[in-house]
């Protein structure tokens, strides 16, 4: 059994489903302590006499997307864990450091689902892609490790990855403080909707397909009340979920990095039509009817090509003329790419107008579903390359002029 500095067991996380999760387990265990030893009754009320602990009377805490309502115990008990996984000198400056501060460091954090990496990668700005491994320990990380039987009747993905960011938020929580002032914790509203934003440009990676799944926010290592605290968040719905998962590595950081300055650069309401072109494309990624996929996929690369003809005028030639011009470099890569264009617009057509692909012939079908992930790949690259080049000129890149 592995024992920290005062000799007392350490909750891990477990790998199979338990009545009691991870923080109740470390909450009954240290509850114990404080309530029958001589050793945690004495640090209770030393605790209790201490002038900036008494300030703190019924105080709300924030841990960023959430708050907690402080208690001696609590404190009591993240001392004594904090003595026991990192030594008495350094529980002591984790305490005062606390009680003397304003603001505390969260853990800004969305997990994502499609996703899974080996080491962290940080993007910019201290935005890091994390293996749930190396997330704090929670209910939350022991939940997402457990096991999945497969042959369950309604699955359901869960994160193997996080985007994370660590954030200063003030200490105390007033009751108007997020309704009186705007900029309350801004720095912390902000890198949410980053995180976000991330998760949205992961999509344009070659063959991933990225959503957010819950966001939420966890005390920095040191921070009371640590594991004891609460959490907080939000979750989306989805229409499709998807189930593929698709590993990302640190040689992705340049490009996720500038696609993000780029996106930056859009204004709002470029950045809204974007969004909901990457959307529709990780959307056609996730599908698993080839149907919906092409119709998906056909969908976001209109949006994209097709962008300034209101009147609808030879759609299809466009569509290719622009792709094929816009992403070849040779008239070889250009009469190549004309064609697969040429087959998804038709693809999609089909599947607009009559519900059937390839009329039901199964053999033609399947050679669509193979090459689906060439198609899926030219709509990644057109996104990108409008991203990190902006809008194109389309009459000088049709005339090769561009």
């Amino acid at each position: 059994m592995n024992l920290g500095e005062l000799d007392i067991p350490k909750i891990k996380i477990e790998p199979f489903l338990f009545i009691n999760d991870y923080q109740n387990r470390l909450f009954i265990q240290y509850f114990d302590i404080i309530e029958n030893t001589e050793f945690g009754k004495s640090l209770v009320q030393a605790l209790a006499n201490n002038q900036k602990v008494i300030n703190l009377s019924d105080k709300m805490i924030s841990w960023g997307s959430s708050s907690q309502r402080f208690e001696v115990k609590t404190l009591a008990m993240w001392y004594i864990w904090s003595k026991n996984e990192f030594g008495k000198e350094t529980a002591d400056r984790y305490l005062y450091d606390f009680l003397e501060s304003e603001e505390i460091q969260v853990i800004n954090t969305l997990w994502v689902t499609g996703i899974e990496v080996d080491e962290p990668i940080e993007i910019n700005d201290g935005y890091i892609i994390q293996n749930v491994k190396n997330m704090p320990d929670s209910r939350d990380k022991e939940f997402f490790l457990k096991p999945r039987i497969q042959s369950w009747k309604y699955p359901s993905p869960v994160p193997k990855a996080a985007i994370t960011k660590v954030c200063s938020v003030k200490k105390i929580v007033k009751e108007q403080d997020s309704l009186d002032d705007k900029n309350f914790d801004q720095e912390f509203w902000n890198a949410e909707r980053r995180l976000h934003d991330i998760s949205l440009i992961l999509n344009l990676l070659n063959n991933v397909s990225c959503l957010p799944y819950f966001s939420t926010s966890y005390p920095s290592k040191g921070t009371p009340f640590g594991p004891f605290g609460g959490s907080g968040g939000g979750s989306s719905i989805y229409d499709v979920v998807g189930y593929s998962l698709t590993k990302i590595s640190n040689k992705d950081r340049e490009v996720i990095g500038d696609l993000m300055k780029s996106y930056d650069n859009f204004d709002g309401q470029e950045k809204s039509r974007m969004q909901r072109v990457i959307s529709r494309l990780s959307q056609a990624k996730r599908r698993s009817q080839i149907e919906d996929k092409i119709l998906d996929l056909g969908i976001a690369m209109e949006m994209l090509l097709l962008q300034d003809n209101p009147n609808n005028e030879q759609l299809s030639l466009s569509f290719r003329l622009r792709g094929s011009w816009l992403l070849g470099d040779s008239p070889r890569d250009r009469i190549k790419i004309y064609g697969h264009l040429k087959d998804i617009y038709k693809y999609r057509s089909q599947v607009a107008h009559s519900g059937v692909l390839c009329k039901g012939n199964t053999t033609k079908i399947k050679s669509v579903r193979k090459k689906f992930i060439i198609y899926q790949s030219y709509a990644e690259n057109i996104c990108r390359k409008i991203i990190k080049e902006g809008k194109p000129d389309w009459d000088k890149v049709v005339l090769g002029t561009s």
